[in-house]
């Protein structure tokens, strides 16, 4: 009989083996002896997992939301990388060929007459 388990369910495995080791608990230890360990209900401990499930699924949303904003911060610097390569290579051909000397001399030649005052 194969069992998949997700990531964050081996995550949840491995710690609460610590965990138990950690507290000197027996290994086959059931919810009502870890319960009882813990000075609580079993009705409690339920209630506390139930209230941890879902606050683990705001968390792995979250996490996931926060790896695609890292993806696309990624995408965008890349971009603005190549945005501002070409941008300094334009700059540096418009110097070389004397596009800036053109057009500050257009400009100063296409005065607009002022209306007069009234």
């Amino acid at each position: 009989m194969e069992k998949q388990f997700s990531a964050d369910e081996v995550a949840i495995l491995i710690r609460a083996r610590k965990i138990i080791k950690e507290k000197g608990l027996p290994k086959d230890i059931d919810v009502s002896g870890i319960c009882d360990a813990a000075g609580i209900s079993r009705k409690t401990g339920y209630e506390w997992e139930s209230k941890l499930g879902r606050s683990d699924e705001r968390v792995s949303v979250l996490q996931r939301e926060n790896d695609d904003l890292k993806r696309k911060h990624a995408d965008l610097t890349a971009l603005y990388k190549d945005v501002r390569f070409e941008n300094e290579g334009r700059k540096a051909a418009w110097f070389i060929h004397g596009v800036d000397k053109l057009l500050a001399g257009k400009k100063n030649t296409t005065v607009v007459p002022k209306k007069p005052v009234r």
